[in-house]
Parts: structure tokens; C-alpha cells; sequence
């Protein structure tokens, strides 16, 4: 219909080649101009948009479009990707990858609803690399409200843990506590650790090195902690955050399945428990770890069932980077004579740096080839 309009309207400019008035013509203007826009609107579609300009495949594109439907040219959502990539999201992961979780991004206002968020979390020591990544995967963080929210929960926590460096940390572990937790919600789990007797040393170690646990429900949090204290973990001690951990992450069955593996290596229920309060990751292992471990460390170096269990983290170092090129050079160096063998603690616990120099730089003259065959690059004399 507008087309038409405008048609009749130039026909009747050039008509007989008569002059028109200056208004007729400034019509005559708005009227192709707003045949320009129409034809511009035809021509943007979201999805290709959303294939071309965020890298979204065609099929997520198609999902994502549903939601996007209000966007009629490309401006709002253009100006959206700029600030995304001013704050270090790159085109070939973080961007399609917010989008397909959270298409209505496009929608946000960048500056009063975005920036903000960004330049609070960037402020307070947040890489621009971490936070892309992080907001990418967990981009509900940015529906919540800064000062409602995002900000209350910084504040807590960091009178909690100490320091904002801290804060950062739970970020980076676990931006989910930003996305779905509240600050009421903290305290009231923080006050029932507090309840139970737990010491502020432990909240802080359970908050920094497992802050997932503040998004579990207060009521399934007291259970774990009932559980732990029924086997006897001590609430001052790390095997009590561990074991926390460990009835976080593996259900009722799965820990049954580990304690049949154990079952089947020959250790009796006293032995499982026993190892588990010396060392609660021992649960964590695979089974085909399990096995291997156990089988090397019982029918290869000898070791009794009694010293496995005193040791339950022989089980979880690596067999083949730990245990057999450690035990290889000290086999080695005992056969020649230079160093009498170690026993097994003393040889699998050190540390890398403590072990290279007192197990490879000490002998170098002696055996020069003798981190290469630590390294499994030079075959054993």
C-alpha cells in the first residue's frame, strides 16, 4: 500500500514535467525512504543473524530465534556483542555459547543492564578471560540485581572469607553460587554450620575449596554433617571437609559400588571405614583405578592390606607417572649401591621438586640417563 502511494506520488512530480512545490517533494522523500526501511526490515532475519554475526549453528540458531522475535533490526543486538567482546568474550566460544544459553541477552539494555555487572565483577578482581568463560556458561549471573543481589552477596562473603581475592576464588570455582544463591540463604547455612559446632576455619575451607555446598539446601547440608560426626570426623580436621565433598558428589549407590570394589581387594567393612576417615577421596576413585593400584601395590611391591589401608592415597596416585618411575629409580640406585631403599611413604609422598632432587639431581653424575629413564624416555640399565 505505502509502495503504491508512492509510486502514484513520483508519477505525479514528473508529470508533464510540471514543477512541484517543495512540499510535495519533501513527501515524495519520506514516502522512498520509508520504502528503504521496509525492504531493510524484510531483509534482516534473526537466525541469520544469529549464524553470522554470534556463530550460533543453524539448528540452536532456529531455537534461539523463538525467543527473539521483538528484534527487528541488527542495532540493539550489535551493540550487545561490542560490550560482550570489549570485556574479553571472543567470537569462537563465549559469545555462541552465552547465546545458546541465554538467547535474550540481545535483548538487554548494554549499558544500564550489562555493564554494570561486568565492570562490578571486573573491579574487584575478576580477569576479563575467567569472567567471559564464567558468564558464558553460567550467564544467569547477569539477570540477577547488582544491588539487590550480586553486591549483598560479595559483601557477605567476604567478610566471611577475608579478602575479595577470596571472593574471586569462589567466582571462579563456582559462579553457579552467584547465579543462584541469596544472601539470606548463605547465612542461614553458614548459622547452621555454626550450630553444629562447626569452627570458622572449616565454614571458610568448606566455602573456598567446595562453595558449590552453598547452593545445596541447608536441611541436605545438616545431613551430611550428621553423617560425617556419626562416622567420627572431626570438625577442625580437612577429612571432615573432604567427606562433606565426597557425600556431595556421589549418591547413596555409587558410594556402595566403590565399597564393593574395596570388598572384592579383600578389605572387610572395618577396613573401608578405616580408610575412609584416614582419607574420604579413596571413594572418589574409579574402580578400574582401584584394581590397578591395589594389584601393583600388593603383588608388585608387596605391600600388605594393613599398610594400604594406613595409606589409602597410595590408591589414588597415578600408577604409571607416580608409582612405577619412582619405585624404578629407587630399585635402581639401591641395586647400585648409591642409596639404600626408602620405604614406601617416604618414596610415594614427597613432593615432585623434593623427590627430583634428593632421587635424580644428587645421582646425575653417577647415572646421567637417569631422569630420561624417570621420564620413561631411556630404558632401565
Amino acid at each position: 500500500m505505502f509502495a503504491i502511494v508512492c509510486r502514484r506520488g513520483l508519477s505525479v512530480l514528473f508529470n508533464n514535467n510540471n514543477f512541484v512545490s517543495y512540499q510535495n517533494a519533501a513527501w515524495v522523500r519520506l514516502c522512498s525512504s520509508s520504502v528503504c526501511i521496509n525492504a531493510s526490515e524484510k531483509s534482516f532475519t534473526i537466525s541469520s543473524y544469529l549464524i553470522n554475526s554470534c556463530g550460533l549453528s543453524s539448528e540452536d540458531a532456529i531455537s534461539a530465534s523463538k525467543k527473539l522475535c521483538s528484534i527487528k533490526s541488527p542495532e540493539k543486538p550489535d551493540a550487545v556483542l561490542k560490550l560482550l567482546r570489549e570485556y574479553g568474550f571472543t567470537d569462537a566460544h563465549h559469545i555462541p555459547r552465552i547465546i545458546t544459553r541465554w538467547p535474550t541477552v540481545l535483548l538487554a539494555s548494554p549499558n544500564k543492564t550489562l555493564l554494570p555487572k561486568l565492570n562490578f565483577f571486573h573491579s574487584i578482581g575478576v580477569p576479563l578471560p575467567v569472567l567471559a568463560q564464567e558468564l558464558s556458561v553460567q550467564p544467569s549471573i547477569l539477570t540477577h540485581s547488582l544491588e539487590n543481589s550480586i553486591i549483598p552477596l560479595y559483601n557477605y562473603l567476604k567478610s566471611l572469607l577475608g579478602s575479595s581475592e577470596r571472593v574471586v576464588l569462589v567466582f571462579t570455582l563456582s559462579p553457579r553460587v552467584f547465579g543462584r544463591c541469596w544472601t539470606k540463604g548463605v547465612l542461614s547455612t553458614v548459622s547452621m554450620l555454626r550450630e553444629r559446632g562447626v569452627p570458622h576455619s572449616t565454614i571458610v575451607s568448606l566455602v573456598l575449596y567446595m562453595p558449590s555446598l552453598l547452593i545445596v539446601s541447608k536441611y541436605k547440608l545438616d545431613g551430611y554433617v550428621s553423617r560425617a560426626l556419626e562416622m567420627g570426623f572431626d570438625v577442625c580436621r580437612s577429612g571432615f571437609v573432604r567427606a562433606i565433598g565426597v557425600f556431595n558428589n556421589l549418591t547413596e549407590s555409587t558410594l556402595e559400588q566403590k565399597k564393593e570394589v574395596y570388598r572384592r581387594c579383600g578389605w572387610s567393612e572395618n577396613d573401608i571405614k578405616a580408610a575412609f576417615l584416614r582419607y574420604p577421596n579413596c571413594m572418589k576413585f574409579s574402580e578400574k583405578k582401584i584394581m590397578a593400584n591395589m594389584d601393583f601395590l600388593a603383588n608388585a611391591l608387596g605391600c600388605d592390606r594393613d599398610a594400604i589401608v594406613q595409606f589409602p592415597a597410595f590408591i589414588g596416585y597415578s600408577l604409571d607417572k607416580r608409582i612405577k618411575p619412582r619405585c624404578l629409580v629407587a630399585r635402581i640406585l639401591s641395586d647400585k649401591g648409591l642409596k639404600s631403599m626408602p620405604s614406601l611413604v617416604t618414596l610415594l609422598t614427597l613432593s615432585e621438586n623434593k623427590f627430583l632432587k634428593r632421587y635424580i639431581v644428587e645421582y646425575e653424575k653417577d647415572i646421567p640417563e637417569l631422569l630420561d629413564i624417570y621420564r620413561g624416555k631411556s630404558s632401565p640399565p
